[in-house]
């Protein structure tokens, strides 16, 4: 897929940077980084199995709050 992205100065000169930091032109180095991006999951995807385990539990989102403040002040009081 051929694309084209509008920088700023300043986003443009930080992609040169770090392209010739890593001895590749910018080109190569921000199909590099956006092949990266998109193949990492998104946050959704990381909570999803939380989201369905909280779901599942029955526990009320004011129940949830008590239990974290709970383990909040128990961990600081430990430290």
């Amino acid at each position: 897929m051929m694309l084209s992205v509008l920088l700023s100065p300043e986003a443009e000169a930080k992609l040169r940077q770090r392209a010739a930091a890593e001895g590749k032109d910018p080109v190569t180095y921000a199909s590099k980084i956006l092949e990266q991006a998109v193949s990492r999951p998104s946050i959704d995807e990381i909570l999803a199995p939380l989201r369905e385990e909280f779901a599942a539990s029955g526990t009320s989102d004011d129940e949830l709050v008590r239990q974290i403040t709970e383990d909040r002040d128990f961990y600081r009081k430990q430290h």
